[in-house]
């Protein structure tokens, strides 16, 4: 059963999370919102980066920057710490 999050930090755009967790690991994610990302496709890299990860945060923040990095990707109105911030929140939704 996926547990949805809706989010809004200040300074950025509104994000929805849909996680499901087998145990602590993270099985499927679906991120979506008002954000813009280039390439758009990075999403779903993003997404496959997570899956059969903990829920740890720092972990979940730390494979999201190095994957912007090395993909010269650009996030706009989202960032790394929010969807983790938003997993960390579903998982005790959980």
């Amino acid at each position: 059963m996926s547990i949805h999050v809706v989010l809004k930090n200040p300074g950025e755009k509104l994000v929805h999370i849909d996680v499901d967790f087998d145990g602590d690991i993270i099985s499927c994610i679906h991120i979506s919102g008002d954000f813009f990302i280039y390439p758009e496709e990075a999403i779903a890299d993003i997404e496959h980066t997570l899956l059969g990860l903990p829920v740890d945060p720092q972990l979940i923040e730390q494979n999201i920057i190095t994957l912007i990095h090395n993909n010269t990707v650009e996030m706009v109105g989202i960032s790394a710490s929010t969807i983790a911030q938003g997993i960390q929140e579903a998982f005790t939704q959980s």
